[in-house]
C-alpha cells in the first residue's frame, strides 16, 4: 500500500499494489478530471514532485525527454512504486464538482451554419443542476454504448440548461445518424462535466485560438466573464472555412462591447469580397504574435490544429498553454 499526496490542497489517498493513481483516486471518492483512462486523451496529466512511479505508458504513447524532465505524468497510467507527492492544480480548481450521469431533455435545435447545429438541453427536474467550469465538455451517451463528446457553449450560470454546438461530420455516429431525428422533448443521457479546459485565474493577457466548433468552449468562457463583470486583455482568433461559417456574430459583438476583446475572424477559403485575415488560424495568430512570453494561450478545435499549436507555440515563449481538441476529444495541457 502506497500513499499519494496531492498539492496544493494536501489531499491524501492510498493506492494498492499495481493500481494506478487515477483508479485509486476514483475508488476513494476523489473526483479527478479524466476521460479515456487509456493514456490517449491527456485529461489526467499532472506533475510528479517526489517519489517513484512506473509510468505504464499505453501502446503508441510517446514520452519525450522534456516530459520526463518536467515530471509530467498521466495519472491513468502512473503506478506508485513508493509514497509520492503529485502537483495537480486542476484537482483544486474542480474541488466539489462531481462527474455524474445526467438525464436531459431536448429543448431546441437551431441551425447556426450549414454544418453546425446548436443543441439546447434541459436537465430533468428534481435531478439538480450541472455544476461545471466554463470550457468543460460532456459526453452524450448513445444506445449502443458509444459516446460523443461536445463542449458546453453556455455559461455555468445557466446550470439548468446547456447548449452544445454539434458540427456535422461525414458518417458521424451522432451528427448524421442521431441528430437529424432528434426533436424537442426527446430524452438524451449525458455524463459530465469532463475535461480541464477552463479559464485560469491569471492576470496575464489571453489569446484564444479556435477552429470551427472550437468556438463553443470559448463562448462559455466569454459569457462567464461577461456575467461576472470581469475585464481581461483578450484576443480571440476564430478560424472557419468561409464567411457563411461565421455564426453568433451578435453574441461576439456583445463580447467586444462589454469585455473589450479584440476579435479576428480568419477564413481558410475566403471569397473575392473578403478583405480580412485568411489562412490557417494558428498560423495567423503566430504571425501576429511572434513573442508570446507573458501571455496565456487557449486553443480549441481539430486535433490537427491543436497538434500544430502544441508543436509551434512553445517556441514563442508561451507558458502556460491550454488546449482541447474535438471531435476526438484529445486534450493537452502544459501548465509547467
Amino acid at each position: 500500500m502506497k500513499r499519494v499526496y496531492f498539492q496544493p490542497g494536501g489531499r491524501e489517498i492510498t493506492s494498492r499494489d499495481g493500481e494506478t493513481v487515477l483508479s485509486a483516486a476514483l475508488r476513494q471518492g476523489l473526483v479527478f478530471p479524466h476521460s479515456c483512462r487509456s493514456g490517449n486523451c491527456d485529461t489526467c496529466r499532472a506533475r510528479l514532485i517526489s517519489g517513484k512511479i512506473a509510468p505504464g505508458a499505453a501502446p503508441g504513447m510517446q514520452v519525450d525527454s522534456q516530459t520526463r524532465k518536467s515530471g509530467s505524468i498521466l495519472l491513468c497510467q502512473a503506478v506508485p512504486l513508493s509514497d509520492v507527492v503529485i502537483e495537480a492544480h486542476e484537482l483544486e480548481a474542480m474541488a466539489g464538482m462531481q462527474v455524474r450521469m445526467l438525464s436531459t431533455r431536448v429543448l431546441a435545435l437551431e441551425p447556426l451554419s450549414r454544418d453546425v447545429t446548436a443543441l439546447t438541453l434541459g436537465l430533468a427536474k428534481g435531478r439538480g443542476n450541472l455544476e461545471f467550469c466554463a470550457g468543460q465538455y460532456v459526453d452524450i451517451l448513445l444506445w449502443d454504448h458509444c459516446r460523443r463528446s461536445y463542449s458546453i457553449a453556455s455559461s455555468p450560470a445557466d446550470s439548468e440548461v446547456i447548449e452544445l454546438h454539434v458540427g456535422r461530420i461525414r458518417d458521424g455516429r451522432f451528427s448524421e445518424e442521431e441528430l437529424p431525428v432528434l426533436k424537442p422533448g426527446d430524452l438524451l443521457p449525458l455524463m459530465g462535466p469532463l475535461g480541464t479546459f477552463f479559464l485560469r485565474d491569471d492576470p496575464r493577457p489571453v489569446i484564444f485560438v479556435a477552429e470551427g466548433t472550437g468556438f463553443a468552449p470559448v463562448a462559455a468562457m466569454m459569457e462567464d466573464l461577461r456575467r461576472g463583470g470581469a475585464r481581461r486583455s483578450i484576443r480571440f482568433y476564430w478560424g472557419v472555412g468561409s464567411r457563411e461559417d461565421l455564426y453568433r456574430q451578435d453574441q461576439i459583438g456583445r463580447w467586444v462591447r462589454d469585455l473589450g476583446i479584440e476579435f479576428s475572424p480568419v477564413l481558410l477559403e475566403p471569397g473575392p469580397d473578403w478583405d480580412g485575415r485568411r489562412g490557417r488560424v494558428h498560423e495567423v495568430a503566430l504571425a501576429e504574435h511572434a513573442d508570446l512570453s507573458g501571455m496565456q494561450v487557449y486553443a480549441s478545435g481539430s486535433s490537427s490544429m491543436v497538434a500544430a499549436v502544441r508543436e509551434t507555440f512553445p517556441d514563442t515563449g508561451c507558458v502556460p498553454m491550454h488546449c482541447t481538441a474535438s471531435p476526438s476529444r484529445m486534450q493537452w495541457i502544459n501548465p509547467f
